[in-house]
């Protein structure tokens, strides 16, 4: 069964906080993107970072098993190089099945967190 989604989804607005505050590691901030794959085949997913400064980094290859989620801390990226803290970026995310994505934020910098959520913009073929 074909799975529900769009091959190339957009995440304009990237941003990993530089420190935390609280215990580690479920209080560490960070950014996620969270890959939902309905189909019968395994999703093979390139993600590319783009920043204002420097030329884009990537593919990050992942691998979102059919009629699975995963749930992928950007932070924890390290090949072909971890994605900066402190620094700005967008990120696209191609897979060859289609698939649905979404960008989340923990930004835990004070002693009130804040936990923010968005659909992924998805790019028709």
């Amino acid at each position: 069964m074909p799975g529900i989604g769009h091959k190339v989804w957009a995440v304009p607005d990237g941003y990993i906080p530089s420190w935390s505050h609280g215990p580690e590691p479920d209080m560490v901030s960070h950014e996620a993107v969270c890959i939902l794959n309905t189909g019968d085949e395994d999703a093979h997913l390139e993600l590319t970072v783009y920043f204002s400064d420097r030329e884009p980094v990537g593919p990050y290859r992942i691998v979102a098993p059919a009629r699975r989620t995963i749930h992928l801390r950007l932070n924890d990226l390290q090949e072909p190089e971890p994605i900066p803290v402190g620094k700005e970026y967008a990120l696209v995310v191609r897979s060859d099945v289609p698939v649905v994505v979404q960008h989340s934020r923990l930004d835990t910098r004070q002693a009130e967190n804040t936990l923010m959520t968005t659909m992924a913009f998805p790019v028709s073929e």
